[in-house]
């Protein structure tokens, strides 16, 4: 039986990732060169691409033949590789589909014209989908990326900004420093006409809340939760917070809660903008929850990850715990605990059921990697 999973034999060190996306036809381009090892002489190496119209491929500069493989999501590059450092250039390109998974149009109505904003969602399998990498939670590596993007439209990514210079005057080239190592999953980019709050400063880290424009008064509560919570988990885990800023996205399509990518943190919008003044409690815990959760993902599942994806239980299960423990100290008035115990019961009644499957069990697909999720 042919395997989904990757051979260990190559292993990367640092994708330098270039993206164009077309908002206007929904499409992308983009370039990556990603710098690895190989721990042994080779004939083929193989890497996940699926949905990607590959045009070029380089190893260690020498074009290669390659292959693409759509039930295993691989695609595979043919010649000699010699043990040591090696380097693979790659030219491709593709959709921003629909569908809400890999690199993604969402829509965005401003005074009743719809715009589209191009942002992504790696979890857990999906990268591959954006461009060609080691799509394994294993396979850390740091990322460079840059973004051209439509001048006058806000362009943001896992790290910091470090510069914007036109190209063209319809096309800005953004360019993001580069990241801590990271799972490909927690690999993001986000660009539309989003407006974002001045930062605030938490221990050094600058915050913002990215939003629609006109909703910006529906930002402070997310912004006293984060700073709250970011306080409390650096002290808590005695590790200052993981990367250089952390961004909080609202967007107006997004198929979960929320999303923990590293300094660039997705959110679906009712779950980052409110209103406290018009918010009944439940509302504003939803936020503070979800919100905590995220942030307790930077230092457990961000700085540290689960090898595969039959661990995502306890990446899950510890950022609750600590989500549950920051939101206590935000609003001890809450009593947040209780209604802790009533969903842990409800738990433990669907766990008795004799269809309800272990925790932890085999993951080989990808399909087996998203079910996890249930």
């Amino acid at each position: 039986m042919l395997s989904h999973r990757l051979s260990r034999t190559v292993l990367p060190l640092h994708y330098a990732l270039h993206l164009v996306p077309d908002l206007e036809n929904h499409t992308f381009t983009g370039s990556v060169r990603i710098e690895a090892t190989a721990d042994q002489a080779l004939k083929e190496l193989t890497l996940n691409a699926i949905e990607l119209n590959v045009s070029s491929a380089q190893v260690n500069g020498q074009a290669v033949g390659f292959s693409l493989d759509t039930d295993l999501e691989q695609l595979t590059l043919s010649g000699l590789v010699a043990a040591g450092p090696l380097t693979i250039d790659l030219e491709f390109s593709g959709i921003l589909n629909d569908r809400l998974r890999g690199f993604y149009r969402s829509t965005l109505n401003i005074e009743g014209q719809d715009h589209t904003v191009a942002t992504t969602q790696f979890q857990s399998t999906d990268a591959r989908r954006c461009f060609p990498c080691f799509d394994e939670p294993d396979f850390k590596a740091t990322f460079g990326i840059t973004l051209d993007a439509p001048s006058g439209l806000l362009a943001i990514s896992n790290g910091a900004e470090v510069s914007r210079t036109s190209l063209t005057p319809q096309v800005d080239r953004v360019v993001f420093a580069d990241t801590i190592a990271l799972s490909t999953y927690l690999v993001a980019f986000v660009v539309g006409p989003l407006a974002a709050t001045d930062p605030i400063d938490v221990g050094g880290i600058p915050v913002r809340v990215i939003h629609p424009p006109g909703k910006g008064h529906l930002t402070q509560f997310a912004l006293e939760v984060a700073a709250h919570s970011l306080r409390w988990f650096a002290d808590w885990y005695d590790l200052p917070v993981p990367g250089g800023k952390v961004d909080l996205v609202a967007l107006p399509d997004f198929a979960f809660g929320a999303m923990e990518n590293l300094g660039c943190i997705t959110f679906r919008e009712v779950l980052l903008l409110v209103d406290p003044e018009q918010a009944t409690q439940q509302e504003l815990e939803a936020v503070a929850a979800v919100l905590s959760h995220e942030l307790a993902h930077l230092w457990f599942g961000d700085l540290v990850t689960m090898r595969w994806w039959n661990g995502i239980w306890l990446n899950e299960a510890f950022a609750t715990f600590m989500e549950m423990k920051a939101v206590e100290t935000f609003r001890p008035q809450w009593d947040i605990w209780t209604g802790f115990g009533t969903s842990r019961a409800a738990a433990l009644d669907v766990d008795s059921l004799a269809a309800t499957r272990p925790i932890e069990y085999p993951v080989e697909t990808p399909a087996d990697a998203e079910g996890m999720f249930d």
